[in-house]
């Protein structure tokens, strides 16, 4: 259980502390510089401008219970925390502040590069939380419980390891899924039009339709795009909105992920079936049209965009949409009725 310590809105952070917040701050803005670049020239990553700001926002929303674990305002009634725990949280963070040294480093003198990225990203993460982690202060001077380190390092985690997923994510995930998404999505694509009757060829990633004309599913259509993005926006939605101590709120943000990816991938098939079904009816070049059929700068072209960007779009915000849909239902879930958010 845990008890609040008189006048937490007077609490002050001391200066050590303030002082790897500074530091921290800094890591994060170096951090921002280098993965600018993935933002800024990978079409699937423009999502990643948001990054700073939701990890800002989300840090600003848990500012006064996070103040209060690193200046001793709030005590965890539980055992103080072991010399071996505070030992390996030291070596955690010095050695993530090297990694991150030898990423900025590496990425001042040979530029973007998978590992700079990796490095920089780990580093400000491991840093984040380990720093958070030795930070934290008992009340009136005593010793921290461990419980309240780990307290403070659960309100650190999606602000610490958001930038995991705006910069690793492309060279941990993206490169090493995408052709077997693309593979995947063509196969089941086909295995469609032939479970309706049509008789096709596939070629590669391309379906060549019985009258000669052919559709590819490129790296666009992969679904690449989506999955980083609604793994974002399940990360962000999860860690603002899903209630719960732990570790349920642990389990339900994890879920949340989980459910986001797979709706990502899910309504992905959905409109590469449409795209693929529309081209069989109209051909292959009524997707670079509207969907009256005009051509992109025709007199009366849709402000919606080619049936192409159209199905993208609707299905990005379909996602999206059954993403936060998936919030109150999991909010909901394993909680006795008693404890459920009112209406």
């Amino acid at each position: 259980m845990s008890a609040d310590h008189p006048t937490p809105s007077s609490a002050t952070l001391d200066g050590t502390t303030r002082g790897l917040g500074l530091l921290l701050v800094g890591l994060a803005a170096f951090t921002t510089w280098d993965q600018w670049a993935i933002w800024s020239t990978k079409d699937d990553y423009g999502f990643g401008y948001l990054v700073p700001a939701f990890s800002a926002y989300v840090l600003w929303d848990r500012w006064d219970e996070l103040r209060d674990w690193l200046t001793g305002a709030r005590a965890e009634v539980s055992a103080p925390t072991g010399r071996l725990a505070l030992a390996a949280a030291q070596v955690l963070a010095f050695l993530s502040l090297g990694v991150f040294g030898l990423g900025a480093a590496a990425r001042a003198v040979f530029g973007v590069g998978t590992g700079p990225t990796l490095a920089i990203a780990f580093g400000l993460t491991g840093a984040a939380l380990a720093l958070t982690y030795l930070s934290v202060r008992g009340p009136d001077g005593a010793a921290a419980a461990d419980r309240a380190r780990w307290r403070a390092v659960g309100l650190m985690v999606f602000p610490a390891a958001v930038w995991l997923i705006s910069g690793p994510f492309l060279y941990l995930v993206d490169n090493q899924i995408k052709g077997a998404l693309l593979t995947n999505v063509t196969e089941i694509v086909s295995g469609i039009l032939r479970a309706n009757d049509h008789v096709i060829r596939v070629s590669g990633n391309t379906i060549v339709f019985a009258n000669g004309d052919a559709v590819g599913v490129a790296e666009a259509c992969s679904g690449i795009r989506s999955l980083s993005a609604c793994v974002f926006a399940g990360a962000f939605l999860g860690s603002v909105f899903l209630e719960g101590g732990f570790p349920g709120s642990l389990l339900r943000r994890v879920a949340l992920i989980g459910l986001a990816a797979f709706t990502a991938l899910l309504l992905n098939i959905g409109r590469n079936t449409f795209l693929t079904f529309h081209a069989l009816a109209h051909g292959s070049k009524s997707l670079e049209r509207d969907l009256a059929g005009i051509e992109h700068g025709q007199p009366g072209f849709s402000s919606l965009g080619t049936v192409h960007d159209l199905a993208g779009n609707v299905a990005m915000a379909g996602a999206l949409l059954l993403i936060v849909a998936f919030v109150p239902l999991l909010n909901r879930l394993g909680r006795p009725r008693d404890d459920l958010p009112s209406a």
